[in-house]
């Protein structure tokens, strides 16, 4: 959020990137309180669980890096990524725990 807040001082603050904030937050959390839980071969497949949602914050706070795609459709990949997080850590919960 500080590199967004810098890269972005004259812009307006969109709602997606403090909502992309506050869910990336909520998902830390719910991370780091269930990874514990995790046997060791599933924390080092987990990586997904790390990067997937980083790669995603970063698609929805800077859209327009992505030259390939419109801004639009980067923050709407964004969005089904940091989704997608969720659906992983949610079962990889249910089903170990």
């Amino acid at each position: 959020m500080t590199f967004y807040l810098y890269f972005n001082k004259e812009e307006v603050i969109y709602f997606d990137a403090l909502l992309s904030v506050l869910v990336m937050i909520v998902y830390i959390t719910a991370y780091i309180n269930f990874s514990a839980d995790f046997p060791p071969h599933i924390k080092r497949a987990g990586l997904i669980c790390e990067l997937l949602p980083a790669a995603s914050l970063c698609a929805i706070l800077f859209p327009d890096w992505n030259t390939r795609f419109s801004q639009d459709v980067t923050v709407r990949l964004g969005w089904a990524g940091l989704l997608l997080s969720f659906i992983i850590l949610a079962s990889l919960v249910i089903l170990i725990g």
